[in-house]
C-alpha cells in the first residue's frame, strides 16, 4: 500500500472566514476522488484500488488536507518503474498535484492547452510524448497526456476546478503542498471544462429572454447570476461590450431585482460529466428597474 498527503484549497473574498458552502464543497470533494480514481485506472486499469480521505481544515481560506491511498497496483509498477511505496506520490505528480516544477502534470497540460485541442500528439523517446500547442511543441510524460485527455478525469476536473471558480467570491484553487502546489486562477477555470464528446453533440440556439438580476459580473472569465423565474439562478456570461462600457462609464446603475430583456445564446453540449447548458448575453435590449414605490398617503388629514 502507498499513501501520500496533499492539500486542496480555495481562496477568495467569500472564504475569508474559513467557511465554504457545503453545496460547493461536496461536489468538489467527490470530484477530487473521481479525478484520482480515474487517473489511477488510466495508468493501471480497473484492478488498482485508489482511495481519497479527508484529513483536516485551516482558517483564512478554505483548505482540506486529503490522503491518497493506492493499493493493488500491477501495471503501474512496470509502466512507471516506481516502487510500491512511491505509487501514490507518483500518481499525484502525473495528475499535477505535486512535483518540483521541473515536470508538467495533467493539470498543467490542461492549463497550457487553454481550452484548445492539441494540433498533434506524437510519441517521443523514453516514455515521453510531443504535444503541439499553437505552433509550440512541448514534451510531457505519456501518462500525463493519457490522464489529461481522459473523459472521466476531465469531468472530475470540472467539479474540482471549473465549477467552484465560476462562483462569486472564489478566486483561485490550489492543489498540493506549500511550495509544490498547482494554482489555478478564476480566469483559467473555464479551461477545465470537460470537452464535448463530439461536435454532433453541440447545440447552439439564440432567442430573446427575460432575466431578473441576482448578481452581475463584467470581469473576464467570471459569470453573473440571473434568474429566469424557474428553479435556481443560472450562471450567465455578459459579452455585449457596449453594455459593459456603459456600466463602466456609470451610465447604467442596476441592482438586485432589475430586469434585463436580452438576446441570449444557449450552448448545450454532452460531456463526460453529463448534459450541460451555458448561457451568454449577446445584447441587452432593455434594462428595466422596478417601479418606484407608491407614495405614503397621510390619512390623518392636514395638520393645523
Amino acid at each position: 500500500m502507498s499513501e501520500a498527503v496533499f492539500k486542496l484549497s480555495y481562496d477568495g473574498d467569500a472564504l475569508r472566514d474559513g467557511e465554504m458552502d457545503v453545496a460547493d464543497l461536496a461536489p468538489a470533494l467527490l470530484g477530487i476522488g473521481q479525478m484520482l480514481q480515474s487517473a489511477g485506472r488510466v495508468i493501471d486499469g480497473d484492478g488498482v484500488d485508489v482511495r481519497v480521505r479527508v484529513k483536516t481544515t485551516k482558517d483564512a481560506c478554505f483548505e482540506v488536507w486529503l490522503s491518497l491511498i493506492v493499493d493493488h497496483a500491477i501495471a503501474a509498477k512496470t509502466f512507471l518503474e516506481t516502487p510500491d511505496g512511491q505509487l501514490a506520490l507518483t500518481l499525484l505528480s502525473l495528475v499535477g498535484i505535486t512535483g518540483t516544477g521541473l515536470t508538467m502534470g495533467a493539470i498543467g497540460l490542461v492549463k497550457k492547452l487553454g481550452g484548445k485541442v492539441p494540433k498533434s500528439i506524437k510519441p517521443s523517446s523514453g516514455g515521453m510524448v510531443s504535444v503541439e500547442i499553437d505552433g509550440t511543441t512541448i514534451e510531457v510524460s505519456e501518462g500525463v497526456v493519457r490522464i489529461a485527455l481522459d473523459p472521466s478525469v476531465r469531468a472530475a476536473m470540472e467539479k474540482v476546478i471549473a465549477d467552484p471558480l465560476a462562483k462569486d467570491g472564489i478566486e483561485s484553487v490550489s492543489l498540493g503542498e506549500d511550495g509544490h502546489s498547482q494554482k489555478i486562477e478564476k480566469a483559467e477555470g473555464e479551461y477545465f471544462r470537460a470537452p464535448p464528446s463530439s461536435a454532433a453533440d453541440d447545440f447552439v440556439t439564440r432567442y430573446p429572454k427575460v432575466f431578473s438580476i441576482v448578481t452581475l459580473s463584467f470581469k473576464p472569465g467570471q459569470k453573473g447570476k440571473l434568474s429566469d423565474g424557474h428553479g435556481a439562478p443560472q450562471s450567465v456570461i455578459m459579452s455585449e461590450k457596449g453594455f459593459i462600457e456603459r456600466v463602466d462609464r456609470n451610465e447604467i446603475a442596476f441592482r438586485k431585482g432589475d430586469l434585463l430583456i436580452c438576446n441570449v445564446v444557449e450552448r448545450a453540449r454532452r460531456t463526460a460529466g453529463g448534459f450541460k447548458s451555458e448561457y451568454e448575453i449577446e445584447k441587452v435590449l432593455e434594462h428595466r428597474p422596478p417601479p418606484p414605490p407608491h407614495p405614503v398617503l397621510d390619512w390623518d388629514g392636514p395638520k393645523s
